[in-house]
């Protein structure tokens, strides 16, 4: 098996999904490929008492730096001795790697930003971006108006709220701002080579093979398991009055929500269990070194990592069953409308060649839609029941609404007519839009406005600040659902998904090609299982807490949303 960056160098051993020599190319070392390539020849030339075939040498990664005594029984003396030197060298190689990126950082750091970037403070500001960033972001466009030029963990980073510039980076010139190099956004062994991380040609073939999923015919077939996921907590959880923390309440939601329509009914009970548990510690994994991520790596063997790696392994192995077994069903009695999930659909899609995804490469997007569309929906939840609570009266208007158009069973369609609610998620997101940064990297030296930047620089996009421009939004800090009502007489909630809105100003999903594939899905879920809520429950605050404070990490989720809740 050959290194997938191209440098000829021979992989055996295979983590998480990535070999052992990629991990290491990963971190620029490539130059002790012909060295240990060289070992593996030697190792192979010395002759094996057992006389079996002698196994190659793995190129060991920090991660693999402990094998058990059962992977060494088969090899020769020779070639666990030079395991042994290959798995030190790396480990010296990962330290060195690290001190010299660390260097790099410090001279960064130091360094004057370029000519003709943004004002901006001139020393670096890691710790006051990290300590609460928000705030921070706030301060910098006040000081230094919409585009800010920051030193940020030793990167040149360009922060941006200005309308013609975001649409210059998101829209406009979306092929020479990529994801590829964007600081901070590190791709990952559970998402793999995805569409949250990938870019170029593999990133437009798996979207296009990804599209026909989304559709809307598509989206309105798994909206059985929002309506039923959301039936089942409201008949248990919710059943009784009481305080909750609704945003841990619709974590676990989502999460059922994805998975069932993900996977349809091909994860059994106890391996949904598992699954869960799994997604569950990588989630709290993300979220816990959001801070620290381009500081530690991940192949680095801490505790932390090594609880993640084992989730990660425990996913692939379940992923990969469910997807062998689908294959197999769907090659005999192939699944027709409502009786497609996700999977389906993804396996099911042909490019023009004839060519559907390979194993993978399904791997890796249904990975990347439990990571990108789980909290996020949870989050979106989250936020519009506190706003709700806090907001009677838009709370009783929204259930009056509800009440009328759907007396019973929710149904897809019914969303339609619910014109107040989809004015509440979209002002609930324009508030507090999950993905308050879009982070992408100028490929080449590009003007961006009235600035120059150099190829590299990372661009982060705010809708946190877009959505907060006084110049297009009348009270912008007020929660205003009505704002919204004009422009849903005539069209449809879908239509401000639309390039950046209908006033310029609008990316909750993004923007341009890589906009969220799921937004549709997203929409959908939010309008009913907050229409089923409204059917059932009385949302109130709780006496003596304020309106929940935010934990901006790499999403917007609210720290808790401690409200009361109380049968209609």
């Amino acid at each position: 098996m050959s290194c997938s960056h191209g440098c000829g160098v021979p992989c055996t051993v295979r983590i998480s999904g990535n070999s052992q020599h990629d991990l290491m190319c990963n971190v620029q070392i490539r130059m002790v490929g012909p060295a240990l390539t060289s070992l593996k020849t030697f190792s192979r030339s010395l002759p094996n008492p057992s006389g079996g075939p002698s196994r190659g040498v793995g190129i060991a990664a920090a991660a693999a730096a402990q094998r058990s005594a059962h992977d060494r029984s088969d090899g020769t003396l020779a070639e666990t001795l030079i395991d042994g030197v290959t798995q030190s060298l790396a480990l010296g190689l990962s330290a060195v790697s690290i001190a010299a990126d660390s260097l790099a950082r410090i001279q960064r750091v130091v360094a004057p930003l370029p000519a003709g970037f943004p004002p901006g403070p001139g020393s670096e500001v890691a710790l006051n971006f990290l300590r609460s960033p928000l705030e921070f972001i706030d301060s910098l466009t006040q000081q230094y108006g919409s585009t800010v030029g920051l030193k940020l963990g030793g990167e040149q980073v360009v922060l941006t709220g200005d309308l013609c510039l975001s649409r210059q980076v998101l829209i406009d010139q979306a092929d020479v701002f990529g994801k590829e190099g964007t600081a901070f956004f590190p791709g990952s062994s559970l998402a793999g080579n995805g569409l949250l991380v990938s870019d170029g040609p593999i990133w437009q073939r798996q979207r296009q093979l990804s599209n026909p999923a989304f559709r809307q015919r598509a989206v309105e077939t798994y909206a059985k398991a929002m309506t039923d996921s959301t039936e089942a907590m409201l008949a248990t959880q919710w059943q009784h009055s009481g305080r909750r923390d609704v945003y841990k309440d619709f974590n676990a939601l989502t999460l059922q929500v994805t998975t069932q329509a993900l996977f349809g009914d091909d994860l059994p009970a106890a391996e949904g269990l598992r699954v869960t548990g799994a997604i569950q510690r990588a989630f709290e994994y993300f979220a816990g070194r959001a801070a620290l991520g381009f500081i530690i790596p991940e192949w680095l063997p801490t505790p932390d990592n090594l609880q993640y790696r084992e989730a990660v392994q425990q996913l692939d192995s379940a992923v990969y069953s469910i997807i062998d077994s689908r294959s197999a069903k769907l090659a005999t009695a192939p699944a027709t409308g409502a009786r497609q999930c996700l999977l389906d659909q993804l396996l099911l899609s042909k490019d023009e060649q004839g060519r559907g995804m390979n194993r993978r490469a399904l791997r890796d997007e249904l990975m990347t839609l439990l990571v990108a569309g789980q909290e996020t929906s949870a989050i979106l939840l989250g936020w519009a029941c506190a706003f709700l609570a806090q907001h009677p009266e838009v709370q009783l208007r929204a259930v009056e609404e509800v009440q009328q158009v759907a007396a019973g069973a929710l149904l897809p369609a019914d969303v339609n007519g619910m014109r107040y609610l989809q004015a509440v998620v979209l002002e609930t997101l324009r508030l507090r839009p999950p993905a308050y940064i879009v982070g992408r990297c100028a490929q080449r030296p590009v003007q961006l406005g009235a600035f120059s930047l150099p190829a590299g620089t990372t661009v982060l996009v705010s809708p946190w600040v877009l959505h907060r421009d006084s110049s297009v939004w009348q009270e912008p800090e007020a929660f205003k659902p009505e704002r919204w009502m004009p422009l849903l007489e005539t069209k449809s909630y879908m239509s401000e998904m639309s390039g950046l809105g209908s006033n310029g100003a609008y990316v909750p999903f993004g923007a341009g090609p890589r906009n969220c594939i799921g937004t549709g899905f997203a929409m959908m879920e939010a309008l009913l299982v907050l229409a089923a809520i409204l059917q059932r429950v009385q949302l109130r605050t709780v006496p003596g807490e304020g309106f929940p404070s935010a934990d901006p990490r790499i999403t917007l989720r609210p720290a808790k949303v401690p409200l009361f809740i109380s049968a209609l």
